[in-house]
C-alpha cells in the first residue's frame, strides 16, 4: 500500500532530483535507494553541519517498508546522541542520491522506450524476490540494477542451469537494459547462455544485494519450506513428524 509523505527539503533539492529522474519513476527510485542502497555514515556529525538554507515541503509516495526504514534510521541516529528528524535525514539522503544519479552512466530523464519480454524462473526465486521487492517496484528496480550494477557471473555452468519447474513472468524494462543483456550474451558467446539466462543471474545477484544474504541459500530454504508444506497437506502433520524423525535417525 502506498502512502503520501512530506519532507522539508532544501529549496531546489527536489527540483534537481526530478530533473534527473522521469516523473513516472521518481518515487520508485527514491524508495529503492532508501530501502536497498542508503547506509548511515559512521560519522553522524553531518547532521549538525547541515546548511541552514531555506526549505520547502515536498511530497512523495512511500510504501510501508520504506517509511518504516526511514523511521528506524532516525531512531538509530538518536541512539548515538545526535539530534535528527525525518526531514533532516531526508535532506541528507536526497543529497547523496543526487550525487549518485549525477555520476551514473544510466539516465532517468524523459520518456524512455520500454519493452516487455517473458522470462522463466523457478517459483521459489519469484517468491523470494517478492519478499524483498514490492510487486509494483519490481520492474524499475531490476532495470536499475541491470543498468548500473550487473555483471554476469563467471560460473558458466550456473548460467546454463534451467529451472526445474519454470514459471513465465513478463518483465518490462528500458530498451537500454535489454541491449546491455544482449551485449553480454554476445560477448560470452556460449550456446545456451541467453538473455533469459542472464536475467535469472541478474535477479539472483539483486536478491543477494538486497537481502545481504546468499540468494541460492534463501531460494533453497524456500524450496524446502514448500516441500514440507506440500507433504503435510498431502499426508498430514503426524505423518510428517514421523517422517522427519525417521530421516533424523537415518543420519
Amino acid at each position: 500500500m502506498k502512502i503520501q509523505v512530506s519532507f522539508s527539503l532544501y529549496k531546489g533539492q527536489a527540483q534537481t532530483f526530478k530533473s534527473l529522474v522521469h516523473n513516472s519513476l521518481q518515487s520508485k527510485v527514491l524508495r529503492n535507494y532508501i530501502l536497498n542502497d542508503f547506509e548511515l555514515p559512521s560519522d553522524l556529525s553531518f547532521l549538525s553541519k547541515q546548511e541552514k538554507g531555506e526549505v520547502k515541503v515536498e511530497k512523495f509516495l512511500f510504501d510501508e517498508d520504506t517509511d518504516t526504514r526511514l523511521t528506524k534510521l532516525v531512531a538509530d541516529i538518536k541512539k548515538e546522541g545526535f539530534k535528527a528528524n525525518r526531514s533532516s535525514l531526508m535532506r541528507h539522503i536526497m543529497q547523496q542520491l543526487i550525487l549518485k544519479l549525477e555520476k551514473s552512466d544510466s539516465q532517468y530523464e524523459g520518456e524512455r522506450e520500454r519493452k516487455f519480454a517473458s522470462f522463466y524462473f523457478d517459483k521459489e526465486t519469484l517468491e523470494v524476490l517478492g519478499k524483498y521487492i514490492p510487486y509494483g517496484d519490481r520492474n524499475a528496480i531490476i532495470e536499475r540494477f541491470i543498468l548500473e550494477d550487473y555483471e554476469p557471473s563467471s560460473d558458466q555452468d550456473e548460467l546454463l542451469k534451467r529451472p526445474s519447474e519454470p514459471k513465465s513472468v513478463r518483465i518490462g524494462i528500458a530498451s537500454e537494459a535489454f541491449h546491455r543483456l544482449d551485449k553480454f550474451v554476445e560477448d560470452i558467446g556460449v550456446k545456451g547462455i541467453t538473455r533469459t539466462a542472464l536475467m535469472r543471474d541478474a535477479v539472483l545477484q539483486l536478491i543477494s544485494k538486497i537481502s545481504k544474504s546468499d540468494a541460492k541459500e534463501l531460494i533453497a530454504e524456500r524450496r524446502l519450506q514448500n516441500a514440507v508444506y506440500e507433504y503435510e497437506q498431502t499426508f498430514g502433520n503426524e505423518t510428517l513428524k514421523k517422517r522427519l524423525k525417521d530421516i533424523e535417525s537415518e543420519e
